[in-house]
């Protein structure tokens, strides 16, 4: 149940995780020549390339994303997260030693040993140190309250349960429920049609469901209606046909709980996805800024205003954050949405049209090449936006969405997706948010290059863009 706050410290630790390893290795170097074991060794064979440094940070990375010990620092028990630290450097270490059997047999063996123990000593005493402070931490000031729905039983056990594992960081602080259940530790606020209302008066951060089987119904209309609410979502199994895409699965003293509000990606998945993001967007920003000051230069000559359009947009989780292209339209085009916007059959808003005549004629051509789009690079880079993803979606329609569309909102939004390669714009709103789940369904970063490399054809065909 880690928010934003709690990846960002996660990410910390990795971070200070590879640099101690660098570190370690580093120092074995010295340590080697210190101790007076084994074979006399020149300094120079103990010096080691900046190869073996490289490899070395990258299978420590593999291996810490695979077991995470990072994240079971403030999920898992203090044995589990201990277990998972030395089952990673472990593997590591393992992997480390073939690499040098089958390259650098030169490097010591004993060098090498070194290396191994004082790297799982360090590490081992800097998690012990980061979970004692998380521990006097979420005691004392960062506790979130969680908010049960429909079982006192349930409540009291994972009150208790939060209890004996502060470092979760989670306080239960009362439940709702349609009977009036015998006074017990846990309070009840009211009934289950009032959670709603009650997130706000109780500053709930999680909100948890335990309603039986039979109303399944219920559960799937009040825990889609609650992911517009600035909450974590969570259920106790036994409705699995609510979840539209893939959620992980938590155990909280022996209870299973799936996140419905947690991203759709793995860390492994979102660190990789990141890395390629980064890598690609600087590269391309650096490749086409000549084409970008000509495309810069031609909405100044053609019609006043500024070059490029800021645009608030729904991102990841419902955060806003202001969309970056290139202006393809007329100054006052915002103030004129109403002029092309229209109601389907079904009363859903559609907001594009092929004659919108608040584009310019230049912007007519970017947006066919999806020139325009190229900014964007930017909100990539600043980690708004991935190259892949569900399109961020405007405010006005965001709000007109239905409870499960919310949905696609688990992942970072992307400046192309699957939506875009299997239709464009011939697809309006309402019709492609299946798509974009299909996306969260089957996500993979194979997944990613099918859709960036479709995305080529798509944009030389100009189908679907305007």
């Amino acid at each position: 149940m880690l928010d934003r706050l709690r990846y960002r410290v996660v990410g910390s630790v990795l971070a200070w995780d590879l640099a101690l390893t660098l570190l370690t290795l580093y120092l074995a170097s010295h340590i080697r020549l210190t101790l007076e074991f084994g074979l006399d060794l020149p300094s120079e064979a103990a010096r080691l390339p900046w190869q073996i440094y490289t490899a070395v940070a990258l299978i420590w990375l593999v291996m810490f994303l695979l077991l995470v010990p990072q994240r079971a620092l403030f999920t898992r028990s203090l044995i589990e997260a201990i277990g998972r630290l030395i089952g990673a450097v472990l593997l590591a270490s393992a992997s480390f030693a073939g690499l040098l059997y089958l390259s650098l047999r030169d490097v010591s063996r004993l060098q090498f040993l070194y290396f191994a123990a004082l790297n799982l000593s360090v590490l081992l005493v800097f998690h012990l140190g980061v979970r004692a402070y998380a521990y006097s931490r979420n005691r004392l000031h960062t506790r979130r309250r969680a908010l049960v729905v429909g079982d006192a039983n349930t409540a009291e056990r994972l009150a208790d349960e939060f209890d004996r594992r502060p470092w979760t960081g989670v306080s239960v602080v009362g439940y709702t429920s349609d009977a009036l259940d015998a006074p017990g530790r846990v309070p009840r606020l009211g009934a289950v049609e009032e959670t709603r209302r009650l997130i706000d008066e109780h500053q709930v951060d999680e909100v948890i469901f335990a309603l039986p089987h039979q109303q399944q119904e219920r559960v799937a209309r009040l825990s889609l209606s609650l992911l517009q609410e600035p909450v974590m979502v969570h259920m106790i199994p036994g409705v699995l046909d609510l979840i539209f895409a893939r959620t992980p699965v938590e155990t909280v003293g022996g209870i299973p709980l799936i996140s419905l509000r947690e991203s759709a990606l793995t860390e492994p998945q979102r660190v990789f996805k990141r890395l390629f993001d980064i890598f690609a967007s600087a590269t391309l920003l650096l490749l086409l800024a000549p084409l970008m000051l000509l495309i810069a230069l031609l909405i100044k000559l053609e019609s006043p205003g500024p070059v490029f359009f800021l645009q608030e947009r729904i991102g990841e989780q419902g955060r806003r954050f202001k969309m970056i292209k290139f202006r393809s339209m007329y100054q006052d085009a915002d103030r004129r949405w109403r002029e092309v916007a229209r109601r389907d059959e079904q009363g859903n808003l559609i907001h594009k049209s092929e004659d919108d005549p608040r584009v310019t004629r230049v912007g007519r051509r970017l947006r066919r090449t999806s020139l325009d789009e190229l900014p964007q690079l930017i909100n990539v880079l600043r980690g708004e936006m991935s190259l892949v993803g569900p399109r961020p979606e405007m405010p006005y329609i965001a709000a007109e969405y239905q409870p499960w569309q919310w949905q696609r909102f688990r992942v970072p939004p992307g400046i192309t997706g699957w939506w875009q390669v299997n239709g464009r714009s011939d697809k309006p709103m309402h019709l492609h948010t299946e798509d974009d789940l299909y996306y969260i369904q089957n996500y993979s970063f194979w997944l990613d290059l099918r859709i960036l490399f479709k995305t080529l054809i798509v944009v030389v065909q100009g189908r679907g863009a305007y």
